[in-house]
């Protein structure tokens, strides 16, 4: 009886041991991360860019999926399209306004990823001191370790939003009707997280 009582402590402690190593904090791994956008050209082709300055925080508790308190932050001056003079006029009032609005952020309270299935994440974006609902689109794609013994777990997300409903709505109008630059906007972000 006396080495039933001692074992189960043991297998307690056991447990724990393996729930702490499951759940954890965690952080965006910007080498191993993009955060691109696309929209539309002349109404025919899509334009697309990212930006290269971000931070990323959340809990994640791969076990059960429980995600919470995610937390990104991206520097809009970071803003790259592969062409100075438009990521110039894009950092400038006509747009992101990146001297007076310096940062985006998204943030979740929390969610439920699943494995091998799209997710939703309800949170809030802000750009240009706008804060909208938006509800990204998850896939976690796994999780493995580095020749050095690191975790490292994958995930691409994706979004839609309206560009104008945050204030950005400058434009041209073409001559043959239309618009120089569309309305929506698609977002992707792909890459790894990473324990704190």
């Amino acid at each position: 009886m006396k080495r039933k009582l001692l074992l189960f402590p043991n297998l307690l402690l056991a447990a724990l041991a393996l729930t702490s190593l499951q759940a954890g904090n965690f952080k965006v791994d910007n080498a191993h991360t993009a955060v691109g956008f696309k929209i539309k050209h002349l109404a025919i082709a899509n334009v697309a860019g990212n930006f290269k300055d971000y931070s990323g925080k959340l809990g994640y508790d791969e076990a059960t999926g429980a995600l919470t308190a995610l937390d990104v932050s991206i520097k809009s001056s970071s803003i790259s399209t592969g062409d100075e003079k438009r990521d110039e006029h894009l950092k400038g009032g006509d747009f992101f306004d990146v001297s007076k609005y310096p940062t985006i952020t998204f943030k979740a309270a929390k969610a439920t990823v699943k494995k091998g299935g799209v997710s939703k994440i309800p949170g809030e974006l802000t750009i240009k001191g706008v804060t909208k609902p938006v509800t990204l689109e998850v896939k976690f794609s796994g999780s493995a370790k580095d020749p050095w013994g690191n975790t490292h777990l994958g995930f691409e997300a994706e979004t839609k939003v309206k560009r104008s409903e945050f204030g950005i709505v400058w434009n041209k109008t073409l001559e043959k009707g239309g618009v120089l630059v569309g309305e929506d906007v698609s977002i992707r972000i792909e890459g790894e997280i990473v324990p704190e």
